[in-house]
């Protein structure tokens, strides 16, 4: 499967021209783009009335062609011009052949209440006003238009970007367009990424509208995607539970045994061929209930402290991967811990929770570290590990993962809606599989158990932390196919690991 990526406006221009030198007219995409987003619509939505709401630029070029093949697909197309008749050649061409298709075309603001009560007849509103060049502020017409649209009960969909939101860098109008779902048209562009544009966003679906893989010669951070089950590993006759590696995983305290259960039924459900939970003994008695295929070393009682290190340490000798923190309790016991895992050992050491906040008073003791270590942070961990404020990390989360990775020379997981991946060369990327089922308490424990059971195997480390944040989001997804994502527990989710291995890529 090919790269996908993530681009500013400026990089998809440059992207499109490479195109066009290879062949591929930009009518031609304008035209591919009208077929991609009719198929995607046509698949969620039955034929209905179809408002297309077009801009005179290219962008509305793209709904005119959207337009057409929404009629072929039994959709009666209404078209609504939105400041202006169209001006560029390519979107006046594409007016002017597929007029036929047009059940009417309507001119807003010249005709605003005519507008507005035909909208209301519309099952779905298509957003085809501004494209990834706006900035600035939406003027008043246009607000009054897409407050009713925003509040009406038809579909919302939007081509490449939100109108009203910028590509860049995710500033937006408040009044901007809201869609349900953003077609992304090639490639996602920055600005989606960050609020509060993203909020505009609803879903981003990213289109295949015929830019090859080679004439992206520019972009921000490419995109986590199905190539990456391509770093499995796939299971011969002649293995045995060695060959899979094997798994510390120091979690848990008597207040926090969920944490524990959950993070090492993730790392067991990767395939993992040996986890080892090493925790208090309140959790090792209770997780031991109910994983039976886990390795247990009890350390004291009630939460670990630093007089367990010896035995720690001597354990990990023989691990291929550590995973520390979930649900330990944020106290220097837990540093000096996390530091003497550090000190004595050579494996790569996934460090979550409450291991980053203990983390956090001494990050400066991070500078020379050799790229072994993984840091697993929401926004208001990596706050108080990078002192940045909460709300500049949303408006930059590229930039902010990129510099403190490359800083500090470990691998960050900054996890999000749309979590970005750095690494301590500066290489970033960013994983999209998911959905609000994951916004509960146990979504990192488990993530960081997912992660922890892949770098055992041997996977290399920034594959196994993107191949980890995907799966976790595609089980998610896999599981809403049938249930409310209200209803769905992290913990549910990993036993669902070995049904997407086998259905979507093949794997045993």
């Amino acid at each position: 499967m090919a790269k996908q990526y993530v681009v500013t406006p400026s990089q998809m221009k440059k992207a499109e021209a490479m195109c066009e030198q290879k062949g591929t007219s930009c009518a031609v995409l304008m035209r591919n783009v009208g077929s991609a987003i009719a198929l995607h619509i046509s698949r969620i939505v039955k034929p209905c009335r179809a408002a297309v709401l077009v801009g005179s630029g290219n962008n509305g070029g793209d709904g005119f062609a959207v337009a057409h093949n929404l009629r072929k697909r039994g959709f009666s197309p209404l078209i609504v011009l939105v400041g202006s008749a169209p001006k560029t050649d390519l979107a006046i061409d594409c007016f002017n052949e597929y007029k036929p298709d047009y059940e009417a075309v309507l001119s807003y603001p010249d005709q605003p209440e005519t507008v507005l009560n035909e909208l209301g007849s519309c099952g779905i509103i298509i957003d085809c006003v501004y494209g990834t060049g706006f900035h600035g502020e939406l003027a008043p017409p246009v607000r009054r238009l897409f407050s009713y649209c925003n509040g009406s009960a038809a579909l919302r969909f939007s081509a490449d970007i939100a109108s009203g939101c910028n590509a860049t860098d995710g500033n937006a109008d408040e009044y901007s367009f809201c869609a349900d779902m953003t077609f992304a048209l090639g490639a996602v562009k920055t600005g989606q990424l960050y609020v509060p544009c993203s909020e505009f966003s609803g879903d981003i679906v990213l289109l295949d509208i015929g830019i090859s893989e080679a004439c992206y010669s520019e972009y921000d951070a490419e995109l986590n995607g199905d190539s990456l089950a391509s770093h499995f590993v796939n299971r011969s006759r002649i293995t045995h539970k060695g060959t899979f590696g094997r798994l510390l995983n120091v979690s848990g305290s008597e207040s926090c045994i969920g944490a524990a259960w959950m993070s090492t039924n993730a790392a067991l459900r990767t395939g993992s061929g040996l986890v080892t939970l090493a925790s208090v003994s309140e959790v090792t008695t209770s997780v031991a209930a109910s994983l039976h295929e886990c390795i247990y070393l009890p350390l004291g009682s009630k939460t670990l402290t630093s007089d367990c290190a010896d035995k720690l340490c001597k354990n990990a000798r023989t691990a291929t991967a550590i995973l520390f923190g979930c649900g330990v309790g944020n106290s220097d016991e837990a540093y000096r811990l996390l530091c003497a895992l550090i000190d004595n050992t050579s494996c790569p050491i996934v460090i979550d929770a409450d291991g980053i906040n203990s983390l956090a008073p001494h990050i400066n003791e991070l500078k020379d570290n050799t790229g072994r270590l993984i840091l697993t942070p929401h926004i208001k961990e990596f706050s108080r590990l990078s002192g940045l404020d909460t709300d500049y990390i949303l408006r930059h989360k590229l930039s902010c993962a990129k510099d403190f990775a490359v800083k500090y020379g470990v691998h960050v997981l900054l996890k999000d809606a749309y979590s970005v991946y750095a690494s301590p060369d500066g290489f970033t990327a960013v994983n999209m599989s998911g959905n609000a089922a994951l916004a509960k308490g146990g979504s990192g424990d488990t993530l960081a158990g997912t992660i922890g059971g892949l770098l055992a195997q041997g996977i290399e480390t920034g594959n196994a932390v993107r191949l980890g944040a995907y799966l976790f989001g595609l089980s998610a997804q896999y599981a809403a196919r049938e249930r409310s994502m209200s209803g769905i527990l992290p913990s549910e989710l990993p036993q669902l690991y070995p049904y997407i291995l086998r259905e979507f890529y093949g794997i045993a």
